[in-house]
Order: C-alpha cells, then sequence, then structure tokens
C-alpha cells in the first residue's frame, strides 16, 4: 500500500497521522523538504519509524516554506533496506525527488534488488526528459495514464521545472483540513476492511471541503460532495462504493476482490470474470 504525504508550504502535518501510517506501513521511511531560499532539498531516509517522524518535523518546523513530502513504505517489490526507502534521487541529480504510492508496471531483472519505483525515479523518467518533461502536456498525460490507481510526487529546484512540486494522479488522494495531501486511508489507525460496505470513511476524519491544489492561483476552498471512499488493499487505489459495485464487488484497477479479500489470481468467487477498467479521463491541467 505505502502512504505517500505531500505538504504545501507553511503547514507541518499531524504527528498524528505520520504515526499511523508508520504502523500501517512498517518497511522503511523518508522524506524531502524544498528549502527555497537555499535552492535545495533536504532528504533523509531511515528504517526507524520514530526516528522518521521525530526528525521530519523538527526540520519541517525550521524549513516551514517549501513543498515537503514524507513516505511510509510497505513492500512490494525489492529488498526492504534503506535503499529502497522513499524518496529516490531523480537520475543522477539531487535537485528532483521522486516518492510513490501504488505498484508500477515495471518489469525488474532477477538479480536487480531495486524497487519498482526505484527503477522509475532512477531509469526510466530520466530516459523521458527528466523533471522538465513534465511540463509537457502530452508527457503529463502519458505519466498519468502509466501511472493509474498509483500517485507519484516530484519535488525538485532545478531551474528548468516550471514547478517545485508535481504530483500525478493528485485526484486519487485526498486533502485535509489544513491542506496536507494523503494517499490513502492508512493515515488511521484501524486502517484496514473486512466485507465491502464496512469499509472506512474520509469523512470520519477528513473535513467537508477539499482544496484547490492549483495553490498559487486560488486559496480558496470549495464544497465537494461527502462520500464514502475504499482504499484497496492489494494496489491502495481510491474508489467510492459506486466505482466496485459497478465492478462486481472488485477493484477497478487491479482486480482485488472485496468479498473474499482476495487478489484476482487467488480469488475465491464464483462470478464471471469482469474487464479491468482503464482510467481515460482527461488531465487536471494543474500540478502543485
Amino acid at each position: 500500500m505505502c502512504m505517500l504525504c505531500v505538504i504545501p508550504p507553511g503547514v507541518i502535518p499531524s504527528r498524528e497521522k505520520l504515526e499511523n501510517s508508520a504502523l500501517n506501513n512498517p518497511h522503511g521511511f523518508g522524506f524531502a523538504i524544498i528549502v527555497p531560499e537555499e535552492h535545495r532539498i533536504i532528504r533523509e531516509r531511515t528504517m526507524n519509524a520514530d526516528e522518521s517522524v521525530n526528525r521530519f518535523l523538527e526540520l519541517r518546523t525550521y524549513y516551514p516554506d517549501g513543498y515537503a513530502m514524507w513516505h511510509a513504505r510497505y513492500a512490494t517489490h525489492g529488498s526492504q533496506t534503506v535503499l529502497n526507502c522513499h524518496p529516490f534521487v531523480v537520475g543522477n541529480d539531487d535537485r528532483t525527488y521522486l516518492g510513490h504510492n501504488g505498484i508500477l508496471d515495471i518489469t525488474i531483472a532477477p538479480k536487480d534488488d531495486r524497487s519498482d519505483t526505484r527503477v522509475f525515479a532512477e531509469d526510466l523518467l530520466p530516459a523521458i526528459g527528466g523533471v522538465s518533461a513534465l511540463d509537457n502536456d502530452h508527457v503529463w498525460r502519458m505519466l498519468e495514464d502509466y501511472t493509474t490507481g498509483s500517485k507519484v510526487c516530484i519535488l525538485t529546484v532545478d531551474p528548468t521545472a516550471k514547478h517545485q512540486c508535481y504530483l500525478l494522479n493528485e485526484k486519487a488522494g485526498k486533502v485535509d483540513e489544513t491542506g496536507v495531501w494523503w494517499s490513502n486511508d492508512s493515515c488511521k489507525l484501524d486502517y484496514g476492511y473486512s466485507t465491502l460496505g464496512k469499509g472506512k470513511s474520509y469523512s470520519s476524519w477528513f473535513s467537508d471541503k477539499d482544496y484547490d491544489f492549483s495553490y498559487g492561483k486560488t486559496d480558496s476552498p470549495y464544497e465537494v460532495e461527502r462520500v464514502d471512499i475504499y482504499d484497496c488493499p492489494s494496489c491502495s487505489a481510491i474508489m467510492d462504493e459506486e466505482e466496485i459495485m459497478n465492478m462486481d464487488g472488485r477493484c477497478i484497477y487491479c482486480m482485488y476482490c472485496f468479498d473474499c479479500l482476495s487478489d484476482e489470481e487467488a480469488c475465491l468467487c464464483k462470478r464471471v470474470q469482469v474487464t479491468k477498467q482503464s482510467n481515460v479521463g482527461g488531465w487536471a491541467g494543474v500540478e502543485w
């Protein structure tokens, strides 16, 4: 699953939500903080949850003016070592770092101990032009389609980029009342599901309002309809109950079955297989 937390300038996230995220995603931790006035990014990684949360909040209090991200890992690919903890440097350029929540469709060689995200950051994104390529509308749409079901944050102080923070598939996450974006519901201590219909709702701790992600253009919140949101335990995709019911009780992205709590291959339900849907929605046109 993993937890990717993205923090706008001037905001410090909840310690409780960070600690809950660490409990639910215990396989490594890391963060990146932009220091705008010094044109640099602080990046630290560790296997110790307390160290990561305490150090991040300490540094964030001292450096509150730039964007920041914090990540807790739930390992799916690669070994459980600090080298596979997010965020990763993009290419060999320490002006740009990347964090990810989800599973990427990347083939990893048998002897390659890297995670899928690490390969994406070190090899694939640099191959298509690096961070500055994200300002190309066609590349952005291509990457959002490629990472469907995942969420990716890129922080940069590279002067060739138009923005310092990019968030792929930001609509798949949720913003809390302080403006902090969370990739899924695992920042709740009692995260988890038993059966469809008993899932946790973001409304239990998120406010009635979301925020416009186009920071710098407007600071005004807008009203949104409150709905029950479900987080797939397999791929971490976020969807509402209607979407799941339309897929016969399955995740619309990876086909995880909410009835028998199994991946598609291990599903015990005797039902007609349905075809995976793809996210073909248009580009939102905004990056942080």
